[in-house]
């Protein structure tokens, strides 16, 4: 016998899937007027409709899954605004790890979307099980939403995340990138750093051992091979005395990175928590200039 409380969940599941499918549907299907050479732009209101019906889905998904609701994706929208700002959080954070900056740039104008990473969220003592590839997919389509949404789209990457940010301009051309202790060059013993310079990290039995650390390791490696190749302004930022992600991370977008507008900032204190330490006080504004000014 069924239990009436599921059906109606799963009923309700139903509709808010479809409604985002037809609102998406009908934006997606707007006949062009061949009499314009140029169209006008998809109108303001029916992209925040089409947005705050994926944030109703989302929401019912995580809900689903049993992610508790301080841990949850947040979205905030600027119906009349035609810029946002895309969050993406670390390894084993969750969205509240960005929730002051997202709460900020709300504040200011910006639509903002503080993403859940797959796989995580569930219990802050267990290592997520999932492929970084998942991660990099979602990232990649939370992107597309807000693309549909506003002709700006800004991505901002804390640690892990600022590895996926990086990797997401593989596909996807994001007005800006802000990296907060970006995930390059990983704090690690002596031992554990030879095995990945000799790639002995990749046999099975080890793979097994370290697990989701090993996701995390090859995500770096992979941005690490893409950062010459950014043509975008950058903002990034580090500390000296982190002591999971090494500061060379910084010094290695200083290097290869060309854009005249990026900009780099060391500080010798806050550790990996760089945002709860420095953002109030200084990154938040300092982020906010650096988005103004590449108007």
């Amino acid at each position: 016998m069924n239990n009436p409380t599921n059906d109606q969940d799963l009923k309700r599941f139903g509709q808010l899937t479809l409604t985002a499918w037809e609102l998406e549907h009908a934006l997606d299907n707007v006949e062009p007027d061949p009499e314009l050479e140029v169209q006008p732009p998809r109108p303001a209101r029916a992209g925040s409709m089409a947005l705050r019906a994926h944030a109703r889905l989302q929401g019912e998904m995580e809900t689903r899954l049993g992610v508790p609701k301080e841990r949850r994706t947040r979205i905030g929208i600027q119906p009349e605004v035609d810029e946002s700002v895309l969050l993406v959080h670390g390894s084993t954070g969750t969205p509240q790890d960005l929730d002051g900056l997202a709460r900020f740039l709300y504040g200011q104008g910006y639509t903002v979307y503080n993403m859940l990473l797959p796989g995580h969220g569930l219990e802050a003592t267990t290592l997520p099980v999932v492929k970084w590839k998942a991660c990099l997919n979602e990232v990649q389509l939370r992107y597309r939403v807000l693309a549909r949404h506003s002709r700006l789209v800004h991505v901002v990457g804390f640690s892990f995340g600022g590895a996926l940010a990086i990797l997401l301009t593989r596909q996807e051309q994001p007005a800006t990138l802000s990296l907060f202790a970006p995930a390059l060059v990983p704090r690690v013993p002596l031992g554990t750093r030879l095995l990945m310079l000799l790639g002995l990290h990749r046999l099975p039995l080890l793979r097994r051992r370290i697990g989701w650390n090993l996701e995390v390791f090859e995500a770096m490696e992979r941005a690490k091979s893409q950062v010459g190749k950014l043509r975008l302004p950058i903002y990034a930022a580090h500390c000296q005395d982190d002591a999971r992600i090494d500061p060379a991370s910084l010094r290695l977008l200083q290097k290869r990175t060309r854009h005249r507008a990026s900009r780099f900032r060391l500080f010798k204190t806050g550790g990996h928590m760089i945002l709860a330490s420095h953002g109030d006080a200084t990154l938040n504004d300092a982020l906010l200039h650096f988005l103004r000014d590449q108007h």
